[in-house]
């Protein structure tokens, strides 16, 4: 450290600092055959023209290697209610595993991959790395590309099947409502004597 004061303790300003926007990102690289990404959440622009981003990263990661390698990343938007991507990439994968091959994805220019669950991606080019002395590392990228993710569409497989069974139903019910009722009253069997065996 450049200075001998001491930092603060995190727990007493910890209700400051909340106040911070921050959410959700995946932070993508990928050199060679190698692939790699891990849910970050300190991401901030630094600078708009031209325009950079900062992400910061915890240490010891699989993927800084691969960004330092490659000198490109990606920061993938996701959204809130994204589940599986949070969880697949909620730690690091580990070096030679290719959580990738799990989801579709689609490879943006840099050669970071993306999931098609992500709702926009942005590709840096790796300007700064900072090795600060802290539990983080940070890197500075430059915005080279940007851009939504189409969402497909998709309809549910039982969709079809469910109006099917509707449309059924509805039938029954109208052939119920109109088939012609019994004219006469109907005798009712007395059961309420009850049959004696016959003597041998």
């Amino acid at each position: 450290m450049q200075t001998d004061r001491p930092a603060a303790n995190r727990l007493t300003v910890e209700h400051v600092l909340n106040l911070v926007p921050a959410t959700s990102f995946l932070l993508t690289s990928a050199f060679g055959e190698l692939r790699s990404g891990v849910i970050v959440r300190c991401v901030q622009q630094v600078a708009m023209h031209p325009p950079m981003l900062l992400v910061a990263m915890e240490k010891g990661q699989p993927l800084s290697p691969i960004i330092r390698d490659s000198r490109n990343f990606a920061i993938c938007v996701l959204a809130k209610d994204d589940r599986v991507t949070t969880k697949i990439f909620a730690t690091s994968p580990d070096q030679g595993i290719d959580a990738f091959l799990t989801i579709p994805n689609l490879v943006v220019p840099g050669g970071s991959p993306v999931p098609l669950r992500a709702l926009g991606y942005i590709a840096c080019e790796l300007v700064r790395h900072l090795d600060i002395e802290a539990d983080y590392e940070v890197y500075i990228g430059m915005v080279h590309h940007a851009g939504l993710v189409e969402q497909p569409k998709l309809k549910s497989p039982r969709s079809g099947v469910v109006r099917s069974h509707l449309n059924a139903r509805k039938r029954n019910l109208k052939t119920t409502a109109t088939s012609p009722k019994p004219s006469g009253p109907i005798r009712q069997r007395d059961t309420s004597k009850s049959r004696r065996p016959s003597g041998r």
